[in-house]
C-alpha cells in the first residue's frame, strides 16, 4: 500500500479529490465509460438518445450544459469517448463525435434557441487571459455562475489555436464564430489586439481583477536546433498557419519541406499543397508513430503529398538561392519515454534535398514572457493539479499554458474546472 502511494499519488489524488477513475474500473465513480473518457464529462448516452429519437432541440440543450462548442468539437475532438464505447465489444463503437456534429449542425439549421441559466451577479471580476477554447470556456462558465469575466486576446479575433492553428477547411469559420457569439452572448467581456505584458501589465490585472485564468495557447514553434535553421525562407508551421489566417502569409514557393510529424505539420503542408507546391513531410520515426491523426496523415497522402521516414534534420544551407536541407536516414532502437523506439542516425547515409521553404513542425510551446513572477518548469506553468492554482493565489493557468501542445477538450477541461 504505501509503494503505491508513493508511485501512483495522482491516481489515488484522483479518486479522492476528483471523484474520478481515468482508467474507468471503478464502477461507483462514473455511470457509463463514454462520460467517464471525457475531460469534460459531457452525457453521451442522454444526447446519443435524444438525437436517436430524432428530439434534436433537447439533445444539443443537453450537449450545451457541458459545452459551449459543440460543432467544435464534433469537427476536431479526438473523441476519447468513442475509444471505450460499450457498442465496440459487439460491434463498432458509435462515431460519437460526428453524431454530435450532427446535433450542433442541425439545431443552427432549424434555428433552435438554446437556453442556459444564469446564476445570481457577483461582484467579482474575472480577467481570462487568451481566448482559445481554455479561455472562452472558462469565460463561458464564469458568466453562467454570474461574475464578470473578461478575456484579453493578442489577436485580432477569438479562438486562439481554433482558428490560428486550425486551417479553414477542418474548422468552417462560420461554425467557430457561431460557437464564440453564443459565449459573448452570455455577458462576457472582450479586449482584443491586447497583449498582457505590452498593451496591458499583469500588474494592473491583479489589481484591476479578483482572479486571473491563464489560458494561453502554444503558438510558439520550437527550434529545430541545427545549423543553418535561422536562414531566410526556414520558418516555424505555427507561425505560418496564424499568418495563413491573419492574410499575411508569402508564398512558400514550388518546393516544400516540412519537419515534423503532428498536426501542425500535417496542416502546414496540407496548406502549401493548396497553394500549388510539391510537399514532402519529413519525420524521423515511421507513419505509425506520428502523432497527427490517422485520417489526416491518409488525407494527406491522398492530396499527393509526400511522406519520407526515418529521416532527421541534420543541416540547412543556401545554395543557388534555394535552400539544401540534409537530412539523416535513421533506424529505431530502443523504446524512450514517450513509449516509442528512439531514431538514432545511420552512420554515413545522408540524403540532401533543395527546397524553396523549409517549414520547423516537431512542436510548439506557449509564450510565457508575461508571467515572469509565475513558477514555470521549461515552457508551462506549474500549478496545483485540482484546483489549477499556481504560485500566486489568485491566479490560475490552464490549458497549453501547463500542459504544453494538447488536445482542444484537455484545454476545454481545464477553462471548465478553473
Amino acid at each position: 500500500m504505501l509503494s503505491t502511494l508513493r508511485y501512483f499519488r495522482h491516481e489515488y489524488e484522483e479518486h479522492i479529490l476528483d471523484k474520478r477513475c481515468e482508467a474507468g474500473v471503478c464502477l461507483d465513480l462514473f455511470k457509463a465509460k463514454c462520460i467517464n473518457a471525457c475531460p469534460i464529462g459531457q452525457d453521451v448516452p442522454g444526447y446519443l438518445s435524444l438525437v436517436s429519437e430524432g428530439r434534436y432541440e433537447e439533445a444539443i440543450s443537453l450537449i450545451y450544459q457541458t459545452n459551449p462548442l459543440p460543432g467544435i468539437c464534433g469537427r476536431v475532438c479526438t473523441h476519447p469517448c468513442t475509444a471505450v464505447c460499450v457498442r465496440g465489444q459487439t460491434d463498432e463503437p458509435l462515431n460519437i463525435a460526428k453524431i454530435k456534429r450532427f446535433a450542433a449542425d442541425m439545431a443552427k439549421k432549424k434555428g433552435f434557441t438554446v437556453k442556459v441559466e444564469k446564476g445570481g451577479a457577483k461582484e467579482e471580476k474575472v480577467a481570462v487571459i487568451g481566448g482559445g477554447p481554455g479561455g472562452l470556456v472558462a469565460a463561458y462558465n464564469l458568466a453562467l455562475m454570474g461574475y464578470q469575466p473578461t478575456i484579453f486576446e493578442e489577436l485580432p479575433q477569438l479562438g486562439g489555436m481554433l482558428r490560428y492553428g486550425i486551417p479553414a477547411y477542418r474548422l468552417p469559420r462560420d461554425i467557430l464564430d457561431q460557437e464564440i457569439d453564443f459565449i459573448l452572448s452570455t455577458g462576457v467581456e472582450v479586449k482584443t489586439n491586447t497583449r498582457v505584458g505590452r498593451e496591458v501589465a499583469m500588474e494592473q490585472l491583479q489589481k484591476d481583477y479578483d482572479a486571473i485564468f491563464v489560458a494561453v495557447g502554444a503558438h510558439k514553434s520550437l527550434p529545430i536546433r541545427i545549423p543553418g535553421e535561422d536562414l531566410p525562407s526556414v520558418r516555424g508551421g505555427a507561425e505560418f498557419l496564424r499568418e495563413i489566417e491573419l492574410g499575411t502569409a508569402p508564398d512558400p514557393g514550388k518546393k516544400v519541406a516540412v519537419i515534423g510529424g503532428g498536426n501542425v505539420a500535417i496542416d502546414t503542408a496540407r496548406i502549401c499543397r493548396r497553394m500549388g507546391a510539391e510537399v514532402t513531410i519529413a519525420y524521423r520515426r515511421e507513419r505509425k508513430d506520428m502523432p497527427a491523426y490517422e485520417e489526416e496523415i491518409a488525407d494527406a497522402l491522398a492530396e499527393g503529398i509526400e511522406l519520407k521516414e526515418l529521416v532527421a534534420p541534420k543541416s540547412i544551407s543556401q545554395v543557388n538561392g534555394r535552400l539544401a536541407l540534409e537530412l539523416d536516414e535513421c533506424e529505431l532502437k530502443d523504446f524512450d519515454r514517450s513509449g516509442r523506439r528512439r531514431p538514432v542516425p545511420i552512420e554515413g547515409c545522408v540524403i540532401s534535398q533543395e527546397y524553396d521553404t523549409i517549414f520547423s513542425a516537431i512542436g510548439q510551446s506557449p509564450d510565457l514572457d508575461f508571467t515572469v513572477s509565475l513558477h514555470t518548469t521549461g515552457d508551462t506553468i506549474i500549478v496545483d493539479r485540482h484546483s489549477l492554482v499556481t504560485s500566486i493565489p489568485g491566479i490560475f493557468a490552464g490549458g497549453d499554458a501547463v500542459t504544453g501542445p494538447a488536445r482542444v477538450v484537455d484545454a476545454m477541461a481545464h477553462g471548465k474546472r478553473a
